[in-house]
């Protein structure tokens, strides 16, 4: 992440029939089941101590003077006052980052943010830097997570000169192909030696499973198939219509009075027209989940070590005491994680705790590496040290260290004008008060071990950490469970695959028990014992990424989608499909052993359901979801409102009635092929807003043989089920036998009984009164 404040530099089962507080898994004829994970003192000597001398007392601060205008087109212009020398810095801000990367185009930003200083329309890379050259000034460019950004350093005397150039290279980029492939092959270079260097390995890794599918979970500079697909077109296209002058700021710090910077901002930038500016609609991170990923390195000698969760955003109002606790854990001041690694035991040459705390979302993360052998007990310590952080009060000691720290270093954050643009950037893009700064100081000393333990024991989950470990698998691995660590997925670092939901790039998935080498054709055996899904293994398409389908693909992918509509009955029967009750018989397989179960399910399209099962009932009223049982009526959480939204919009009719009518992306993938040589059509669906969902589709009958996704759950465990023995009801086919498989659970369905589109009283939805 390219510095940008402190943020933008790092960046199972109870039963059967219990409400999952996250993760609705939910079909027109099951309940998907979901998962919550449910001394001797040692005689010490005592040496005498001396203790450190006591900090300096802090210095002044003196923020320079500043001044905030909005042009008429939108534009904020920030003017910090500073004389010290006759120099100006300028910074163009747009409020779009990496972040913003078209899904089938990850890394454009990144790519386009490296153009934006190799020439305008009207001069070429060599003139533009002969042109910098010559008033002896600097410039540059570059993007991070939430924004990019154009620089300009010149003396006094060239001021508008050097905005001039500022303003040529933020609106008029030549874009040129030159440029482009020369850029291009820099970032597969780069990408090539990433993939090697466990460091990048383990950061990567970690933001996938911390943001889940979110944008900032995704890789800030793509990967070698997106990078390749990116045409010139593309980058005209986002620059369009993200920069406009309504989507920046522009800071001038120097040498310069408030009249001179808003006057040449005016004369330079005033012709800059406003314009609409797209609406972005993200899928959320998921909430933090105890989830261990290893990649295996086999020739690796020393393991990377990450261990966090999802975060803050950077306005919480709890930001400073946050930040002083994350300090404490692992920062400049104090730093428990570097006394107990590496002072105490000597198992690591640093440790650190970070907090990137960005525009959406953020994170926590504990970073370090150690000796191959050593691995799984630097784990463990550093777990300890989560749990230390929320149990016990910290130190007024500890406390006034990273204090100290804070107020000491801050003066050296604003002692350039390029360090002062940057601060005042960071609270006028954030939306910050504008007093921050001056108040900075008198804002840290405020927060007291009392706040620190408060937000520790409000924000942080050390039982739902994720963990990436990189390294020699074999030298570790064995280990984990002893520091209990048991259950954890091993990546292969050729396998590796950011963009993949289980990070492996696609391969032969195993089915349930019994592995690959026991599945069987859908409808068939597998109805006994433990369930057994259909296992296809489909090759990895780089001729067929979304950015590169034909119209030849299109129009056979809408060819598949009619057929199979007109497989479960036609496209008017869909549509006029409004109510289903289902009674089923379900037969659970978890570590425990089989949980029979008989449920009565009852959905109203487009946005209600209703699941009665065993002591348990649970509810969706396309607003609010709840349980009754024994103990009461429970309002879910809204996390579960949103996943039971997101289910209803899996559901197979609304997937084909929303893929007809264009609401939905479809694309055609290679045929899939079982263990047993059974082929079937491959059909992914997807939204900006709904992570893929494929279809594997009989070629004969058309009838879905199965469907794959990744769940809103907590970890993103595939979800694969598989439909067979459809039967006619009412003029449209149902399947009446279903298989599922989500992580370690299997569930077995039949259908007894359904019937469709019988009236439902409203109030079947609604959560009871008690």
């Amino acid at each position: 992440m390219v510095s940008h404040g402190d943020s933008e530099t790092r960046r199972a089962i109870r039963t059967s029939a219990s409400l999952c507080l996250r993760g609705f898994f939910v079909s027109a004829f099951s309940l998907y089941l979901c998962g919550l994970a449910a001394g001797l003192a040692e005689a010490q000597v005592r040496w005498p101590i001396e203790s450190p001398p006591p900090p300096l007392a802090a210095r002044d601060i003196k923020f320079p003077p500043y001044e905030i205008q909005t042009l008429s087109n939108g534009l904020q212009v920030v003017a910090v006052l500073h004389h010290e020398q006759p120099a100006v810095t300028m910074r163009l801000l747009v409020r779009a980052g990496t972040a913003s990367d078209p899904k089938a185009k990850l890394g454009l930003v990144h790519l386009l943010a490296s153009l934006l200083d190799q020439g305008t329309t009207t001069k070429s890379a060599q003139e533009m830097n002969d042109a910098i050259d010559f008033i002896g000034g600097a410039m540059g460019a570059g993007a991070g997570t939430d924004l990019t950004f154009v620089h300009m350093m010149v003396m006094k005397d060239s001021f508008e000169n050097g905005m001039r150039m500022l303003s040529d290279m933020a609106r008029h980029p030549a874009f040129a192909q030159r440029e482009i492939e020369r850029q291009r092959q820099q970032t597969l270079s780069g990408l090539q030696v990433s993939a090697e260097d466990p460091e990048w390995v383990a950061n990567s890794v970690f933001d996938r499973l911390v943001y889940g599918f979110h944008p900032y979970g995704m890789p800030e500079t793509g990967t070698p198939e997106s990078i390749v697909g990116i045409t010139r077109e593309d980058l005209l296209a986002f620059h369009a219509s993200h920069f406009a002058p309504n989507n920046a700021i522009l800071a001038i710090v120097g040498d310069v009075t408030a009249e001179e910077a808003f006057t040449t901002a005016k004369k330079v930038f005033g012709d800059w027209q406003k314009q609409d500016l797209p609406k972005s609609t993200f899928i959320e991170p998921p909430d933090p989940t105890r989830r261990v990923i290893v990649v295996n390195k086999p020739d690796a000698v020393q393991t990377e070590v990450r261990v966090g969760h999802l975060g803050i955003t950077r306005t919480h109002p709890d930001y400073m005491a946050v930040n002083l606790a994350i300090r404490i854990l692992g920062g400049e001041g104090s730093n428990r994680l570097h006394q107990v690694l590496r002072t105490e035991r000597s198992l690591t040459y640093g440790a650190q705790a970070n907090m990137d705390a960005l525009k959406d979302a953020g994170d926590f993360e504990v970073e370090t590496n150690t000796r191959s052998e050593a691995t799984s007990e630097v784990l463990r310590l550093i777990v300890d040290q989560f749990w230390r952080l929320q149990r016990e009060r910290v130190s007024d000691r500890e406390l006034d260290g990273a204090k100290a720290y804070m107020t000491g270093s801050f003066p050296l954050t604003i002692e350039t004008p390029e360090a002062i643009a940057m601060q005042v950037m960071n609270v006028v893009f954030y939306g910050l008060p504008l007093d921050q700064l001056q108040t900075f100081r008198e804002r840290v000393n405020a927060v007291t071990p009392d706040d620190v333990q408060r937000v520790a024991r409000a924000l942080l989950r050390p039982d739902r950490l994720s963990v990436v470990l990189v390294g020699n698998a074999a030298a570790f691995a064995s280990q984990l469970n002893g520091v209990g660590f048991g259950a954890f997925e091993t990546v292969e670092l050729a396998d590796l695959d950011l963009t993949s939901a289980n990070l492996k790039r696609a391969r032969a998935r195993a089915g349930g028990a019994g592995g690959a080498g026991g599945a069987g054709r859908a409808g068939g055996a597998g109805r006994a014992g433990a369930v057994r899904l259909i296992s296809y293994q489909q090759p990895p398409l780089p001729s067929r990424s979304a950015a590169d389908e034909t119209p030849e693909d299109h129009a056979k992918a809408t060819a598949l989608l009619d057929r199979v509509i007109a497989a479960r009955g036609g496209l008017d029967k869909l549509l006029g499909l409004k109510t289903i009750v289902a009674r089923q018989t379900q037969i659970s397989q978890t570590p425990d052993g089989p949980a029979p179960a008989e449920t009565t399910n009852y959905i109203q399209y487009p946005d209600k359901f209703r699941v009665e099962a065993p002591g348990i009932v649970q509810g969706f009223d396309g607003s609010q979801a709840w349980a009754k049982d024994d103990r009461g009526v429970h309002v879910a959480a809204d996390t579960v409102a949103r996943d039971a939204r997101s289910s209803l919009r899996r559901d197979v009719v609304a997937l084909l009635l929303a893929a007809k009518d264009g609401r939905l992306k479809t694309r055609l993938l290679a045929d899939a092929k079982d263990a047993s040589g059974h082929v079937a059509h491959a059909l992914e669906v997807s939204a900006a807003d709904l992570d893929p969902i494929v279809l594997y589709i009989n070629p004969d009958s058309a009838f879905i043989e199965k469907r794959a996704f990744a769940a809103n759950a907590p970890g993103r465990p595939i979800v694969e089920e598989q439909f067979s023995d459809y039967r006619p009801v009412n003029g449209l086919q149902v399947p009446f036998h279903a298989e599922q498989k989500v992580g370690a659970l299997t569930v077995e369905r039949n259908v007894i009984d359904v019937r469709i589109n019988t009236p439902l009283d409203p109030a079947l939805f609604k959560r009871p009164a008690s």
